[in-house]
């Protein structure tokens, strides 16, 4: 996970919400001339009337088109999810409203907000709310087995994962280990961070995997990785270089494969991670 600051674009995103707002919600009392905002929907009017697609590219944007849990570089938007940060059928705020951006001066649970008798924004209803909105991929893999969905945003589903990708020190209180796991560090916020990496099944095998091979890969000039993409010897050479040590042959002829070395370079943040760790 890499910080992400809701700052950066945060007129448009909440312009996207005042508008949707005010062209698909608002209805005015015909006896007291009072304006409310109703029917505030996500899944419907939202998206159908294409403000989720405008908020979602908007957030691509500010994440440079990386996943808010993974680091997955997400191509395109058919790929990436908008997620939910305090879930859609969440009862409270709470646990979430520590940070800034999700404080009560700037969301507000949908069904408050719709029943409130001033309905001035900030805070905004959270179901629609720029701060409360990132983007996460699908976290699929090629995998040979039924599984929808091996982490992230539909993998995490509604548990609860704090947003500390709000913390601008939160690649420093991460540990990523040789084998590809995943750790929050002992300190502040470690339950927190601790939290989101179980949610978000950050540990999954897949990801482990992957971040592994990377550190293997971390002292190999980078234009030559990126020939392996193009060049199956080349790859051919590069794993077996990576593996050398354990000889892990099942490694070798997985990501020998177009699939599974077309999604390993999709995580090449990594690369420079480990890189920088050296």
């Amino acid at each position: 996970m890499r910080y992400i600051d809701k700052n950066t674009c945060k007129a448009e995103g909440n312009g996207i919400t005042d508008e949707y707002l005010e062209n698909e919600c608002r209805t005015t009392d015909p006896l007291s001339g009072s304006v409310r905002y109703m029917n505030i929907d996500y899944s419907g009017s939202f998206t159908n009337k294409g403000y989720r697609g405008r908020m979602l590219g908007l957030a691509m944007t500010t994440q440079k088109k990386y996943c808010c849990y993974c680091l997955r570089k997400i191509g395109n938007s058919k790929l990436a999810t908008l997620e939910h940060i305090i879930p859609q059928n969440a009862p409270s705020t709470s646990g979430y409203d520590k940070y800034g951006e999700l404080s009560k001066g700037e969301i507000a649970l949908t069904k408050d907000f719709s029943s409130a008798h001033n309905q001035e924004r900030p805070p905004y209803p959270h179901t629609i709310a720029w701060n409360n909105l990132v983007v996460s991929c699908k976290g699929q893999f090629p995998l040979d087995n039924n599984v929808s969905s091996h982490c992230c945003n539909n993998a995490r589903s509604s548990l609860y994962a704090p947003p500390v990708y709000y913390l601008q020190d939160i690649e420093s209180r991460i540990a990523i280990m040789h084998d590809g796991s995943i750790h929050a560090k002992v300190g502040e916020c470690h339950d927190e961070i601790n939290s989101t990496i179980v949610a978000a099944k950050l540990n999954c095998t897949a990801l482990k995997e992957i971040r592994r091979l990377w550190y293997k890969l971390r002292d190999i000039p980078y234009r030559e990785i990126v020939r392996c993409i193009y060049d199956r010897n080349q790859r051919m050479k590069t794993l077996v270089y990576a593996f050398k040590d354990g000889g892990d042959f099942h490694s070798i002829f997985k990501y020998q494969k177009d699939d599974y070395w077309k999604v390993f370079m999709k995580y090449h943040l990594f690369y420079l991670i480990f890189r920088e760790a050296n």
